[in-house]
């Protein structure tokens, strides 16, 4: 073939922006995901080409994932970042989870110091298998009725005389036993083991129980990512444009309907209910392994500042490498920071950059 054979085939493959906008654009239902490894400018600029697809929004995080996703938000919780529990809690209670399983190094770096006080640290495993600490046995699938008996407890109201001397009232004495005994109590929980969010919603009632008498909180454990995991800037973006932290059915600011389990990316992706997705940054394992098992008949557009990344679907997989991310991110407890060196990072590399152009392509092939 002569040079300008070349030339002219290599013209008439799309450019990978072009190719990325072509593939959100033929989708049917299209899933906007991740956000969790972005900074805040990068999650509104996500919103935006959301907006423009009519697509479904979700960060993947655990909450939206879970059908009783409303009645865990109408009831709140007082939570606390690693840093907190570090310096304050002098009892920390392992519920049902081993942090080390999720969050390699955890307890080295959170949990083996003592508090910022000098005050020794307590530590107590609650459930089936004992992770660090002195194990209070408890049996699988007793959490919700460990979590309701014990804020029973607390606030004095006993057993009835049939269980009153069961192992499972013995074993939240002593837990009262301890909670009493401490200056500061810090719940840690793995919230991926909770699919229905009725562990989550019983931790949380009991903790707000033990504040009237001591400060407590809980530090709640997803998956390990590497990355910002910038999950409260996310939450708090999608929040403010359309009424919910996540599981969005349509990124409508009019009115985006906050549909909880069903509309997790998780959930979409395996029951087929979407043919593309626009996953931004890495992806909870979850929402991965959900990707992987539709890739025959799923499109994916990754942007992700990785060299490589999950293949996504066969043949039908756009990837966009960005710069590092670096910008404004939001803290568990509400502050903000700033991560990277905005300064360094070329306009046309960024994430949110990237994001712009993609909804520019998408808005020109749309038509008018």
């Amino acid at each position: 073939m002569s040079r300008r054979g070349n030339d002219v085939a290599k013209a008439a493959v799309p450019a990978p922006l072009d190719q990325a906008a072509a593939l959100l654009r033929q989708g049917r239902r299209v899933l906007v995901t991740g956000l969790v490894d972005a900074t805040l400018e990068d999650v509104q600029a996500a919103c935006d080409v959301a907006e423009r697809l009519g697509a479904a929004i979700d960060a993947g995080a655990p909450d939206t994932a879970r059908s009783t996703g409303p009645l865990v938000a109408r009831a709140g919780a007082i939570t606390a970042d690693f840093e907190e529990l570090r310096d304050r809690a002098d009892l920390v209670i392992l519920w049902c989870c081993d942090p080390e399983a999720c969050r390699p190094g955890f307890a080295r770096g959170f949990l083996d110091p003592a508090t910022a006080a000098g005050r020794p640290r307590r530590l107590l495993t609650v459930g089936p298998e004992p992770a660090a600490g002195r194990h209070v046995a408890l049996p699988q699938g007793a959490a919700v009725d460990a979590a309701r008996l014990l804020h029973a407890l607390i606030v004095g109201h006993e057993p009835n005389d049939d269980i009153a001397a069961s192992p499972l009232v013995n074993s939240c004495r002593g837990l009262l036993e301890a909670i009493r005994n401490a200056g500061c109590v810090g719940f840690v929980t793995g919230r991926d083991d909770d699919p229905l969010g009725l562990s989550h919603w019983a931790v949380g009632l009991l903790v707000r129980a033990i504040n009237h008498e001591r400060p407590a909180f809980v530090v709640p454990l997803g998956d390990a990512m590497a990355g910002l995991d910038d999950t409260a800037g996310a939450a708090t973006i999608l929040t403010w444009r359309y009424g919910a932290a996540g599981a969005v059915a349509r990124a409508d600011r009019s009115g985006g309907h906050f549909r909880p389990g069903e509309c997790s990316a998780a959930a979409l992706v395996s029951r087929g209910e979407v043919d593309a997705v626009l996953a931004i940054g890495r992806l909870p394992a979850v929402v991965e392994t959900a990707i992987a098992g539709r890739a025959a008949d799923l499109a994916v557009v990754r942007i992700d500042s990785r060299a490589d990344v999950p293949p996504g679907s066969a043949g039908r997989c756009v990837h966009l490498r960005s710069a590092t991310a670096a910008g404004p991110v939001l803290r568990p407890d509400g502050r903000e920071e700033t991560v990277g060196d905005p300064t360094a990072t070329a306009a046309t590399d960024g994430l949110a950059a990237i994001l712009v152009a993609l909804r520019e392509r998408i808005t020109v092939g749309a038509g008018p």
